[in-house]
């Protein structure tokens, strides 16, 4: 910290005569990128690439590298790159708030998260502007789909701290945030068998986290999450359950009946999945997917006027002909059931009805409506 107050103070020592001296400008900022590695040499080189050219440091935190990822994070970053060491204990919270701390004593100003198998995307936007601008503690980025946000740039020091061993949370509200319109992030995919390892460690991790934590919503929704993917509907369901039952935050409370709601279609339960999508509307009545998956489960018990009524719902607040995008959302987004997820079901139920006038509308919808996502992707 005591580098920053000098760099500052010579800032400000400089140039203090002259018409220069009285020209507003933007403060200087001193901004850190901050990426947490093991052994990554195939990935580290293109995120640190995304992000050098606009910041001061590329800090990385070694959490036990073997091969040769030191190296090649060298071979790009230069000079900027600062290395730090970081014993392993199988918690991302604490590797996180260690390399928030880690980028503050370089000086840094704001820091960057960036993890070796994500790229970011700035396009046309100075971010280093908006950051020196900025009142806020925190800024989102979405996705380069634009299906879910992530807590990407902190002002240094934080006061707040990351918390949960895997699916870690941060209290950006603490701070206040927003979403850094115009940046955008890109993840890369896994192979089948490293996102099995990765569900299967979480799973673990999460069942033992969520017995020391049977309060706290989140948990439940992510030990969800990790059973989903491994196919285990029933825990999944369970899991998820247990975050609704919490009351938590509005919209994961929401998004926990809509996934339990999924895994009663796929336990061949669709009557339990449109309970679960009933209570979720009422926890978030702004949530287009539940109301889009109750009509497809009534469509499946040949439930169709019910299928079409609940699918009229879904087309309120989608994106399609409705004020979805109005309503403020963090991420949990279902792109097709906010578009053209609706008529889909409705051309299905009226065909089954017989009403040949109001399916082939439906239809038309159904294509207009994919269209139009397929435009914004």
């Amino acid at each position: 910290m005591a580098r920053r107050s000098q760099r500052k103070a010579a800032q400000r020592g400089a140039d203090a005569t002259g018409p220069a001296a009285h020209a507003p400008s933007a403060p200087e900022i001193r901004l850190v990128a901050t990426t947490l590695s093991g052994n990554s040499e195939e990935l580290v080189a293109d995120a640190l690439r995304s992000v050098v050219d606009w910041v001061d440091v590329c800090l990385l935190i070694d959490t036990g590298i073997t091969d040769t990822t030191r190296e090649r994070a060298r071979e790009v970053a230069g000079d900027k790159l600062v290395v730090r060491t970081l014993a392993w204990t199988n918690d991302f919270a604490a590797a996180r708030n260690f390399a928030l701390d880690a980028a503050a004593e370089c000086g840094g100003d704001w820091a960057v998260t960036l993890d070796t198998d994500e790229r970011l995307d700035v396009g046309a936007i100075d971010v280093r502007a908006v950051l020196a601008r900025a009142t806020e503690g925190v800024f989102y980025v979405s996705d380069a789909a634009r299906t879910y946000v992530k807590e990407r740039f902190f002002r240094l020091p934080t006061k707040a701290r990351w918390s949960g061993p895997t699916h870690e949370s941060f209290p950006a509200y603490q701070a206040g945030a927003r979403t850094l319109e115009g940046v955008t992030f890109t993840e890369l995919a896994k192979s089948k068998e490293a996102y099995q390892r990765k569900f299967e460690r979480d799973a673990e991790v999460l069942a033992r986290y969520t017995a020391e934590h049977p309060t706290d919503p989140r948990w439940w929704f992510y030990l969800g999450e990790s059973h989903r993917h491994l196919g285990h509907h029933q825990a999944a369901a369970e899991a998820y359950d247990r975050c609704a039952a919490l009351r938590g935050w509005d919209e994961e409370s929401a998004w926990a009946c809509y996934r339990a709601a999924d895994c009663m279609l796929q336990l061949g339960r669709p009557a339990e999945a449109i309970d679960r999508c009933a209570a979720g509307l009422a926890r978030h009545a702004g949530i287009a997917e539940l109301a889009w998956l109750a009509g497809y489960a009534c469509y499946q018990l040949n439930r169709d006027a019910q299928a079409i009524h609940w699918s009229k719902l879904a087309v309120v607040h989608g994106l399609f002909r409705g004020d979805g995008a109005a309503i403020q959302r963090i991420g949990f987004r279902h792109p097709s059931a906010l578009w053209e997820g609706p008529y889909d079901v409705m051309r299905w139920a009226f065909k089954r009805l017989g009403n040949v006038a109001a399916m082939n509308e439906a239809e038309l919808l159904y294509q207009a409506a994919k269209k139009a996502r397929e435009a914004t992707a």
